[in-house]
């Protein structure tokens, strides 16, 4: 698994969708779980048209879809798909994915992300509060309701018709900024733990994992 230490998601995903341009199937990128609209200037700069879809109607652009149903009607069947922190917070991840896949073209990419469950941080967390970081009780109040194993996603990918060509972690383990106090030395002990972890698991490094998969 590889890691972007430098990157954050949103730049690993543009990475990507720059990396395909030339041989999409067509010019629609459909953005699931857009938000306010943050990745909208990243896929206008590529010349291509931004199709945001949300759960929750934030910005009058966007259309609601549940991923417990297949895409609305008369929308359009994108090339690219951004589908980044969302998997997380399906009750039925299997099921959205499914209907992800039969949304986009044949031949269409996607870029997925989610928390990684494997991070040294979540390790660390489970060490000493026996929780996984990004999936406590307390993250129910943000829907965080499934845990979504880099193994577990791969076979839902892949169930539904689609070929990993990237599986990575984002993101690095941060070295806490030196000032001599109590505080600092705590830290500097997590760190050293967070390290310990990622020198035995690799991809422990990176609080955010990515997946890039095309349709078959």
């Amino acid at each position: 698994m590889k890691n972007y230490s430098n990157y954050d998601r949103g730049n690993w995903a543009a990475l990507q969708l720059s990396s395909v341009i030339d041989v999409l199937p067509n010019r629609v990128v459909s953005d699931i779980g857009s938000g306010w609209g943050w990745f909208r200037p990243t896929v206008e700069r590529f010349n291509l048209e931004w199709q945001p879809f949300d759960f929750v109607k934030k910005i009058e652009e966007s259309t609601i879809w549940d991923l417990n149903y297949k895409a609305p009607e008369n929308v359009k069947t994108p090339g690219f798909v951004v589908f980044m922190e969302v998997l997380e917070h399906l009750s039925n991840p299997e099921l959205g994915i499914r209907n992800i896949a039969a949304h986009i073209a044949t031949g269409g990419y996607m870029v997925l992300t989610t928390p990684n469950p494997l991070s040294a941080e979540s390790k660390f967390t489970y060490l000493f509060k026996n929780n996984l970081y990004a999936f406590q009780s307390k993250h129910l109040r943000e829907h965080h309701v499934y845990v979504p194993l880099p193994h577990v996603v791969r076979f839902h990918l892949e169930n539904n018709g689609f070929e990993v060509l990237e599986s990575a972690t984002i993101g690095d383990v941060i070295p806490p900024k030196i000032d001599f106090t109590v505080q600092y030395f705590k830290e500097l002990v997590r760190y050293l733990f967070l390290q310990l972890f990622v020198a035995f698991h690799p991809e422990s490094k990176g609080h955010t994992q990515g997946f890039f998969v095309v349709k078959k």
